[in-house]
C-alpha cells in the first residue's frame, strides 16, 4: 500500500481512499466525478475492480497534473525554481503543478507560505537547490564517472541527508514535500485505463452500468476551486442517477447511508486534530436495486 493516494489537496480522500474502493461495487467502469487530487482513483487503480476510470472535475488540470505525475513529468530535479508570490498570482490558475504545489492548504488559490516566513523559506529553498549544491551536483557528476562508484554512493547519501536535514530538521519546506509526492506517483500501474474529463457533474457521459462516486464539497464548507457550490442543485441530480456512491458526513434523510468510518482531520486555521465520522450513501434507486 503507498503512503500517501493521491495528489495533495484540499479535502483529500488520502487516508480513507482504499476503504471507499472496497465498499464500492465492482464493474466495467468507475467515473470519480469529483476526483481532486484523484486519491480514490489512485486506490481504484491498484484494486483492479474496474476495467475503465473515468476521472472528472470541472477543473481539468486536476486530473491531466495526476496523468502527468504518472507518466514522471514532475520529479523534484525537474522543477527546483522558487516560485514567488507574484508568479504564483499570475500562474496559479493556468500551471497545475504551480497552483498545487504553492498553494495554502492545498487550495490553488493562496500563496503557500506567510509574508512573515516568506524569506526564511525561500534560503532554505535556495541552501537545498541553490548555487552550493549545484556545484557538488557537479563534482557527482564527475565522480560517477570514474571509478571510484563507492565515492559516488557516499556523495548521494549525503546530498540526501543534507535536504533531508535543512528541510525536515530546520525548517520543513511544504511545496518540496507537495512536489516530492507528486514524484512518488511516477510508474502507478494502469494510466492506460484512465479516461480524463472536465465538466460539471451534470454533463458527464456515463457509460451503461457505470459506477459513479462522488466527493462534492461538503454541505457548509469552502472547498479550494468549489467555493460557492451549490448542495441542492448537486442533490437533486444524485438523486436521478443509477449506481451512484457519496462521501458526506451527512445527508437528506431520503439517501441511505450504507457505512462509515471514523477519521482524524485537521483545521487549517489552529492545526488542532478533530475527529469526524465519514460514511458512504448512496440515494433510493440504487440502494432499491440491491435488495
Amino acid at each position: 500500500m503507498p503512503k500517501v493516494y493521491g495528489m495533495p489537496y484540499k479535502g483529500s480522500k488520502n487516508k480513507i481512499a482504499k476503504w471507499i474502493v472496497d465498499n464500492l461495487p465492482a464493474g466495467d467502469t468507475l467515473i470519480d466525478v469529483f476526483c481532486g487530487g484523484c486519491a480514490v482513483t489512485h486506490a481504484a487503480l491498484l484494486s483492479g475492480k474496474w476495467k475503465n476510470i473515468i476521472i472528472n472535475d470541472i477543473d481539468g488540470r486536476m486530473p491531466q497534473l495526476f496523468v502527468d505525475s504518472i507518466n514522471g513529468k514532475y520529479t523534484v530535479e525537474n522543477h527546483p525554481e522558487w516560485v514567488t508570490r507574484a508568479e504564483f498570482k499570475k500562474k496559479r490558475f493556468t500551471d497545475a503543478q504551480i497552483g498545487l504545489c504553492w498553494s495554502f492548504g492545498d487550495n490553488c488559490l493562496d500563496y503557500i507560505y506567510g509574508k512573515s516566513k516568506e524569506d526564511l523559506k525561500r534560503a532554505l529553498h535556495v541552501a537545498v537547490y541553490g548555487n552550493d549544491l549545484l556545484e557538488l551536483g557537479s563534482h557527482g557528476i564527475y565522480i560517477e564517472r570514474s571509478d571510484e562508484p563507492d565515492l559516488y554512493k557516499r556523495y548521494q547519501n549525503y546530498r540526501k541527508q543534507t535536504r533531508d536535514y535543512i528541510t525536515r530538521g530546520i525548517e520543513h519546506l511544504e511545496s518540496l514535500h507537495r512536489l516530492e509526492s507528486l514524484q512518488e506517483l511516477r510508474g502507478v500501474p494502469g494510466v492506460e485505463r484512465l479516461k480524463i474529463s472536465s465538466v460539471d457533474y451534470s454533463e458527464i457521459e456515463i457509460p451503461p452500468g457505470a459506477v459513479l462516486y462522488c466527493d462534492p464539497p461538503y454541505a457548509g464548507t469552502n472547498c479550494g476551486m468549489y467555493r460557492g457550490f451549490d448542495t441542492k442543485r448537486f442533490l437533486n441530480w444524485a438523486r436521478r442517477q443509477q449506481n451512484i456512491y457519496i462521501s458526506e458526513y451527512n445527508m437528506p434523510s431520503d439517501f441511505v447511508r450504507l457505512c462509515e468510518r471514523q477519521k482524524t482531520v485537521k483545521s487549517a486555521a489552529n492545526n488542532n486534530a478533530m475527529k469526524a465520522v465519514e460514511a458512504l450513501y448512496t440515494n433510493q434507486i440504487t440502494a432499491g436495486n440491491k435488495m
